[in-house]
């Protein structure tokens, strides 16, 4: 297992009537790589969306989405609209095991697509 932290960059409601899903679209910059970026869809438990993340191997930069359970999903819009100084954190723990080196910088031979075991939302509130 590989734990990934995040900062929350942007946050953006998305709506598709066509397809009836709502999500949230999510930039983060990584802590613990070096130069990574990470863009997130978060979805209510009812989406088709997985619990999933792709990494590209040319560069840190990771996509994913994430499923959360229903009462979740309807409170993060607010949780995520209050105002603070400090960013909303994100850790995904995801099934593969990673290759940083001892300066944050991730190796890879080739796209990986991991599954994402665990994740844990960080909002400052005050």
């Amino acid at each position: 297992m590989q734990k990934l932290e995040m900062l929350m960059k942007t946050v953006d409601a998305h709506y598709d009537s066509k397809h009836q899903i709502q999500c949230f679209y999510l930039s983060c910059s990584l802590i613990n790589i070096a130069r990574g970026t990470c863009n997130l869809i978060i979805a209510n438990e009812k989406s088709n969306f997985q619990n999933k993340i792709t990494i590209k191997y040319e560069r840190a930069v990771m996509s994913g989405s994430i499923r959360v359970n229903d009462d979740y999903f309807n409170a993060l819009q607010n949780q995520l609209s209050i105002k603070n100084e400090r960013p909303a954190r994100l850790e995904l723990i995801i099934n593969d095991k990673l290759n940083i080196n001892k300066n944050g910088i991730l190796f890879l031979e080739k796209e990986l697509i991991s599954e994402i075991l665990e994740y844990k939302f960080f909002i400052p509130l005050l």
